[in-house]
Protein backbone atom coordinates (compact mmCIF):
# COMPACT_ATOMS: atom_id res chain seq x y z
CA UNK A 1 0.00 0.00 0.00
CA UNK A 2 0.96 3.41 -0.84
CA UNK A 3 1.88 6.11 1.65
CA UNK A 4 -0.93 7.89 1.18
CA UNK A 5 -3.07 5.09 1.36
CA UNK A 6 -1.37 3.83 4.47
CA UNK A 7 -2.10 7.60 6.20
CA UNK A 8 -5.70 6.72 5.13
CA UNK A 9 -6.32 3.09 6.45
CA UNK A 10 -4.40 4.30 10.11
CA UNK A 11 -6.66 7.06 10.54
CA UNK A 12 -9.63 5.43 10.22
CA UNK A 13 -11.36 4.21 12.97
CA UNK A 14 -11.20 0.33 13.21
CA UNK A 15 -15.00 -0.66 12.78
CA UNK A 16 -15.27 1.38 9.52
CA UNK A 17 -11.65 0.14 8.09
CA UNK A 18 -13.65 -2.10 5.29
CA UNK A 19 -15.90 1.29 4.09
CA UNK A 20 -12.52 3.61 4.29
CA UNK A 21 -10.67 0.62 1.94
CA UNK A 22 -13.32 0.18 -0.20
CA UNK A 23 -13.60 3.65 -0.89
CA UNK A 24 -9.63 4.13 -1.27
CA UNK A 25 -9.72 1.53 -3.79
CA UNK A 26 -12.48 2.97 -5.70
CA UNK A 27 -10.10 6.60 -5.95
CA UNK A 28 -7.46 5.16 -6.96
CA UNK A 29 -9.02 2.89 -9.83
CA UNK A 30 -11.07 5.63 -10.89
CA UNK A 31 -8.03 8.15 -11.09
CA UNK A 32 -5.84 6.06 -12.36
CA UNK A 33 -8.88 5.11 -15.46
CA UNK A 34 -9.41 8.78 -15.96
CA UNK A 35 -5.36 9.40 -15.95
CA UNK A 36 -4.98 7.00 -19.20
CA UNK A 37 -8.30 8.12 -20.78
CA UNK A 38 -7.05 11.70 -20.48
CA UNK A 39 -3.43 11.13 -21.64
CA UNK A 40 -4.14 8.38 -24.19
CA UNK A 41 -6.61 11.16 -25.68
CA UNK A 42 -4.12 13.62 -25.64
CA UNK A 43 -1.59 11.32 -27.35
CA UNK A 44 -3.78 10.37 -29.76
CA UNK A 45 -5.24 13.92 -30.62
CA UNK A 46 -1.18 15.28 -30.93
CA UNK A 47 -0.24 12.08 -32.98
CA UNK A 48 -3.23 12.62 -35.67
CA UNK A 49 -2.79 16.59 -35.65
CA UNK A 50 0.67 16.23 -35.92
CA UNK A 51 1.67 13.84 -38.61
CA UNK A 52 2.92 16.12 -41.79
CA UNK A 53 2.09 15.40 -44.90
CA UNK A 54 4.13 12.78 -47.02
CA UNK A 55 4.84 13.20 -50.92
CA UNK A 56 3.41 10.13 -52.30
CA UNK A 57 0.78 9.75 -49.61
CA UNK A 58 -2.98 10.78 -50.93
CA UNK A 59 -5.60 11.87 -48.37
CA UNK A 60 -7.20 7.68 -47.98
CA UNK A 61 -3.86 6.52 -47.28
CA UNK A 62 -2.86 9.23 -45.07
CA UNK A 63 -6.08 9.37 -43.14
CA UNK A 64 -5.40 5.54 -42.71
CA UNK A 65 -1.82 6.50 -41.27
CA UNK A 66 -2.57 9.24 -38.92
CA UNK A 67 -4.76 6.43 -36.65
CA UNK A 68 -2.29 5.35 -34.59
CA UNK A 69 1.72 4.67 -34.68
CA UNK A 70 0.78 0.74 -35.00
CA UNK A 71 -1.42 1.22 -37.83
CA UNK A 72 1.19 3.58 -40.03
CA UNK A 73 3.92 0.80 -39.17
CA UNK A 74 1.09 -2.00 -40.38
CA UNK A 75 0.57 0.34 -43.51
CA UNK A 76 4.20 0.78 -44.54
CA UNK A 77 4.17 -2.90 -46.31
CA UNK A 78 1.54 -1.98 -49.07
CA UNK A 79 3.25 1.49 -50.18
CA UNK A 80 6.68 2.00 -52.10
CA UNK A 81 9.81 2.04 -50.39
CA UNK A 82 10.52 5.43 -50.00
CA UNK A 83 7.17 6.80 -49.32
CA UNK A 84 7.25 4.21 -46.78
CA UNK A 85 10.17 5.44 -45.07
CA UNK A 86 8.82 9.02 -45.29
CA UNK A 87 5.53 7.96 -43.18
CA UNK A 88 7.38 5.82 -40.76
CA UNK A 89 9.49 8.52 -39.82
CA UNK A 90 6.51 11.53 -39.57
CA UNK A 91 4.53 8.80 -37.56
CA UNK A 92 7.66 8.53 -35.07
CA UNK A 93 7.94 11.98 -34.96
CA UNK A 94 4.25 13.02 -34.23
CA UNK A 95 4.11 9.89 -31.74
CA UNK A 96 7.53 11.49 -29.84
CA UNK A 97 5.90 15.24 -30.22
CA UNK A 98 2.62 13.60 -28.95
CA UNK A 99 4.62 11.21 -26.29
CA UNK A 100 6.26 14.93 -24.76
CA UNK A 101 3.01 16.76 -24.96
CA UNK A 102 2.04 13.81 -22.04
CA UNK A 103 4.70 14.17 -20.66
CA UNK A 104 4.89 18.03 -19.95
CA UNK A 105 1.09 17.31 -18.71
CA UNK A 106 1.67 14.72 -16.47
CA UNK A 107 4.79 16.62 -14.94
CA UNK A 108 2.57 20.11 -14.74
CA UNK A 109 -0.01 18.37 -13.03
CA UNK A 110 2.33 16.47 -10.36
CA UNK A 111 4.01 19.85 -9.52
CA UNK A 112 0.28 21.29 -9.24
CA UNK A 113 -0.93 18.65 -6.82
CA UNK A 114 2.63 18.62 -4.87
CA UNK A 115 1.71 22.54 -4.73
CA UNK A 116 -1.44 21.88 -3.40
CA UNK A 117 -0.47 19.59 -1.07
CA UNK A 118 2.19 21.54 0.52
CA UNK A 119 -0.59 24.32 0.64
CA UNK A 120 -3.44 22.17 1.89
CA UNK A 121 -1.35 20.17 4.36
CA UNK A 122 0.00 23.10 6.44
CA UNK A 123 -1.68 24.16 9.57
CA UNK A 124 -4.33 26.91 9.22
CA UNK A 125 -3.62 30.17 11.32
CA UNK A 126 -6.57 29.50 13.79
CA UNK A 127 -5.13 26.05 14.65
CA UNK A 128 -1.73 27.60 15.47
CA UNK A 129 -3.60 30.61 17.41
CA UNK A 130 -5.55 27.99 19.38
CA UNK A 131 -2.39 25.54 20.03
CA UNK A 132 -0.45 28.61 21.38
CA UNK A 133 -3.24 29.47 24.41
Amino acid sequence: MSLGGDSIMSAAQPERSGEVAGILETSFELGAGLGVAVLGTVLAAVHRTGLPVVPGLGPGERSTAVESFAVAEGFVAHVPSPTADAVLHAARQAYDRGFTALAMIAAVGLVVTAFMAAVLSRPRKAEEDSAGD
